[in-house]
């Protein structure tokens, strides 16, 4: 399907705000929501200078110590180093820590007892369910055990075998529901008499923005694969998507060719893809792919964090770690060097631009509290 018509960024705004609570108003509830993510970030900061002054890896009697020497004295797993030296640039962006040639030293050590009591408070006020912060509270817990090693996150998070009860409550928050109706009511827009649409969902996870699009659409006709790298997803998406008729479920690797798996070239009208991009292990090749599977005119929408959230630095950041021997996501592309899985707005629209496609808009706009989870919805053509 060609030429599909272009909805205006300001009618997927709105729509994304329509399914927040009536209570999330501007004026209301969103306007509590960069404090509360303030706090957020605090705790999981404060947990990290905890462990550090409390193994000894920084103290304050210390002159300053190397990003090696603190991870050596730390005991930090080799997969997890990447992220002790993240903990640091965002110490050190916080002002609790301060570099100078090469050497971290202590800034400030903040007086606030704020710790994991507190936060089902914060994550009451963003959005999640219960059960996240108790997860999160976990996790500072084992804070230490978790950077050497010693004991896993999936452990932890995932000790019963609730993976997808797990990665719900971590996908559900007042953020991603804004965004999961946006992509919905793009989608809607673009849904014409005529040909069937064809959509291709990448890493559909938990299924949330699924059912967004899905409920959006309110049963009209549309050829709807949904995709993940695990049949854990697939599978559960298939047994709770299966009422809905033009909706099959398969693997997919991003990583992978496409019509390998497939996904023909110029095979798709719509790709849509949330929170699941900066596991490429090459932004520029993947998007490639998609892009060839598009037909010339058809959309890419997708979401991604296009800042550090530092609150995640203690939780879902571990998971990003690699399997041992493995390289670090981005090794490869414009992230390589860096330790840094994700890349910025501007970032991605000039790797957009490089794979073939012109970006029409993205959302929410940064003078939004929504803009505070670092969460942006991307909507590009291919050209």
């Amino acid at each position: 399907m060609k030429n599909l018509t272009l909805p205006p960024s300001n009618t997927a705004h709105e729509a994304g705000l329509a399914a927040l609570p009536a209570e999330m108003t501007v004026d209301s509830g969103l306007a509590q929501l960069p404090a509360a993510m303030q706090r957020l970030e605090f705790i999981s900061l404060r947990a990290i200078m905890e462990l550090l002054s409390s193994s000894g890896a920084l103290t304050a009697e210390n002159a300053g110590r190397s990003s090696d020497e603190i991870i050596n004295t730390l005991g930090a797993a080799c997969r997890h180093h990447w992220l002790v030296r993240r903990w640091l640039v965002a110490l050190v962006e916080r002002e609790f820590l301060k570099l100078s040639k090469g050497y971290y030293s202590w800034e400030q050590i903040p007086e606030s007892a704020a710790g994991a009591d507190k936060l089902p408070e914060a994550y009451d006020a963003l959005g999640f369910p219960p059960e996240m912060a108790l997860s999160h509270q976990k996790l500072l817990t084992h804070l230490a055990e978790l950077v050497r090693d010693q004991v896993s996150i999936n452990q932890l998070l995932f000790e019963n075998g609730e993976i997808l009860t797990a990665l719900a409550a971590y996908q559900n928050n007042w953020f991603t529901t804004y965004l999961n109706y946006a992509v919905a009511s793009i989608v809607k827009q673009a849904v014409k008499p005529g040909p069937m649409l064809r959509v291709l969902e990448l890493g559909g996870g938990a299924g949330l923005t699924t059912a967004a699009i899905l409920d959006t659409l309110a049963g009209r006709p549309i050829n709807y694969r949904f995709t993940d790298i695990s049949p854990l997803f697939t599978t559960a998406a298939q047994k709770k998507f299966r009422n809905h008729i033009g909706l099959r479920c398969s693997l997919l690797d991003i990583n992978a060719d496409f019509t390998a798996q497939s996904i023909p070239a110029a095979s798709t009208d719509i790709v849509v893809a949330g929170n699941v991009l900066h596991n490429a292990a090459h932004i520029g090749q993947t998007l490639q792919r998609i892009r060839r599977s598009l037909v010339t005119g058809g959309w890419l929408l997708f979401s991604e964090s296009t800042r550090e959230n530092h609150a995640m630095l203690t939780a879902m950041q571990f998971l990003l770690s690699p399997a041992k021997s493995e390289p670090l996501l981005g090794s490869e592309d414009r992230r390589g060097g860096t330790d840094q899985v994700f890349i910025d707005s501007t970032a991605w629209q000039e790797e957009l631009v490089k794979a073939g496609f012109e970006v029409k808009c993205f959302l929410p706009a940064s003078t939004s509290p929504l803009s505070v989870a670092g969460q942006t919805l991307f909507f590009a053509i291919a050209v």
